[in-house]
């Protein structure tokens, strides 16, 4: 088996990627992300309005509210422990049960889907006879294509996915925020955010090509970010929050890679204004395609993501 994936650089055949967000869980169960906030919260945090709450952006809302108050000028290692403590106890409550939008997705003939969630959702769609919280199912699809210095990756895996099929491809699975077995790898904090934008950046500043760039046809992908940089992405069930900056930062990246290739589609119900609020106008000053795939704020969630996912499966077709 290869143990590697290799796609052109450029125009038909460019990887082909699923983006998905936590909206593709709820008919699962899966917490919501207040309700996960809820039980990471300390008893004795700084007291908050609904007002105050809801202005803050979530990686920082975390951080003061999994903060003891008054707030130390310095935690102490046992402090940085306890909170760490907290935060594995808290995703252990996440569900991992697939569902019927899940379990389209291996039919979808994808090369890779990305998930900024922690659970493994994902993967009991793929394999639902395997229980991913399990070390030994874990070590049976993992599949590590490097690192940095070659070094095994432990918290940020950015080199490591779980190896699936969609169709008849060989389909990466990445949990780019981190997973539930993994709880020092979970990019919730915005101290956690930026040390995987450090990780990011440095993967995307080393791409490099021995002589003509433009007569290189072929490439070697071993981690998402690049993957991000050079093919097709399709976002859905993301919301795409201005907190999540190290997405919005590749976003530009992938504007400014001179030899990368691909578009992103971003799939939302179209609003009753259309696609016109702040959000909306960064990501299409960003290079962003939006996509209401016919459906309104009118119709169902699930109404529109049947639609999405079949306008998804026509686009990832056409490339081909």
């Amino acid at each position: 088996m290869e143990h590697h994936f290799v796609y052109p650089r450029k125009g038909a055949g460019r990887p082909q990627i699923l983006l998905i967000g936590n909206g593709l869980e709820y008919s699962s169960g899966q917490k919501s992300w207040s309700e996960l906030l809820d039980r990471l919260t300390v008893a004795d945090a700084i007291s908050l309005t609904k007002e105050q709450r809801d202005a803050i952006p979530f990686p920082m809302l975390y951080q003061l509210l999994s903060t003891h108050a008054p707030a130390p000028s310095s935690l102490t290692a046992q402090q940085i422990r306890e909170e760490e403590q907290r935060l594995a106890e808290g995703i252990s409550a996440l569900n991992h049960a697939s569902n019927a939008l899940l379990d389209a997705l291996p039919g979808l003939d994808a090369d890779h889907i990305m998930t900024t969630n922690y659970s493994y959702c994902l993967e009991k769609a793929f394999f639902p006879r395997l229980d991913f919280t399990k070390s030994s199912a874990r070590t049976r699809k993992r599949l590590r294509l490097g690192g940095a210095d070659g070094k095994k990756e432990i918290n940020y895996k950015l080199h490591s996915c779980y190896l699936a099929k969609s169709g008849s491809r060989r389909t990466g699975l990445w949990h780019i925020h981190g997973e539930c077995a993994v709880p020092k790898g979970i990019v919730l904090s915005h101290d956690r955010y930026g040390r995987l934008l450090q990780r990011i950046e440095d993967v995307c500043s080393h791409q490099h090509y021995p002589g003509k760039a433009d007569q290189i046809l072929m490439k070697e992908f071993t981690s998402w970010p690049e993957l991000f940089l050079y093919g097709d992405v399709y976002i859905l069930g993301l919301g795409m929050e201005f907190n999540e900056f190290d997405l919005w930062w590749l976003l530009r990246r992938k504007q400014r890679e001179q030899y990368a290739d691909g578009r992103i589609y971003f799939y939302e119900r179209r609003p009753e204004e259309g696609f016109q609020s702040s959000k909306h106008l960064m990501l299409q000053a960003n290079g962003v395609t939006l996509c209401g795939a016919g459906c309104t704020e009118q119709d169902s969630y699930d109404t529109f993501y049947a639609a999405a996912l079949e306008d998804i499966s026509k686009r990832i077709r056409e490339a081909r």
